[in-house]
């Protein structure tokens, strides 16, 4: 279903200002389970794309129905160029970012140019009858990841457009979305980084997350989803300095 309403997902708010956390992954931190996130061996990889990590047949098989739509594309995306032709100096590199187009159920990966300081070329081209300035972003850290995820999407802040729901990403979301990954200590002060398989789940979480709750969302992720209750006393506990960690 189409609409022309606004579509705007605000800040989330950073948990870790209100109550202690369990630090997420690092790049240094070994490879972990994609569904239930126990650390794995180096060789407990998908043989097909050889990049996203399971504990067991169990856990990949749980998982199949949502990687089979990025396995065989990941795969063929590492066979696609990777700098850029010279002479083009004034760009730094490619970098491969996940796409979800409204008119498609599966999203497709793709590579966007980037700046030496950090910012993307040709972003605003999958988005071609928004505004630059009606597109927006929304960011957050899933835990178990070693990176961030940046999601741009129209905001249609007038209602100039009729947005179709975006089925390859889920109903939260209207439009083209493009799903971007940056290191978590650099940020948008450089490149991003190689989007990848491990990037899916959790912006299909995230979507559902946005579709379906509406209580207060973190950047950190995956989230409890909270009750009024609960937020009030977590915001209590906050002001009194009486925390646990989550």
């Amino acid at each position: 279903m189409a609409s022309s309403a606004p579509q705007d997902f605000g800040q989330p708010l950073i948990l870790e200002d209100f109550i202690p956390i369990t630090q997420p992954v690092t790049a240094a931190s070994p490879p972990l389970c994609a569904v239930c996130h126990k650390a794995v061996t180096i060789s407990q990889r998908c043989k097909a794309c050889v990049n996203i990590y399971y504990c067991s047949k169990e856990c990949q098989t749980q998982d199949w129905p949502m990687h089979k739509l990025v396995c065989r594309a990941f795969t063929k995306s590492t066979c696609m160029y990777r700098d850029p032709p010279a002479p083009s100096s004034m760009f730094l590199t490619y970098r491969r970012a996940l796409l979800f187009r409204p008119d498609h159920t599966c999203p497709c990966f793709m590579f966007l140019k980037y700046h030496k300081d950090g910012k993307p070329v040709g972003l605003h081209d999958y988005f071609p009858d928004t505004p630059p300035g009606d597109v927006k972003t929304i960011a957050f850290h899933d835990r178990f990841l070693p990176y961030w995820i940046q999601l741009s999407y129209d905001s249609n802040p007038k209602s100039e457009r009729e947005l179709a729901v975006n089925e390859a990403i889920g109903e939260a979301f209207r439009g083209p979305v493009v799903a971007i990954a940056y290191d978590a200590e650099e940020g948008l002060s450089a490149p991003a980084l190689d989007a990848d398989t491990t990037t899916l789940r959790p912006v299909i979480e995230y979507a559902r997350l946005r579709a379906e709750y509406d209580g207060p969302v973190f950047v950190e992720q995956p989230q409890v989803r909270c009750t009024k209750e609960e937020w009030v006393e977590i915001r209590e506990k906050s002001l009194n300095g009486a925390n646990g960690v989550v």
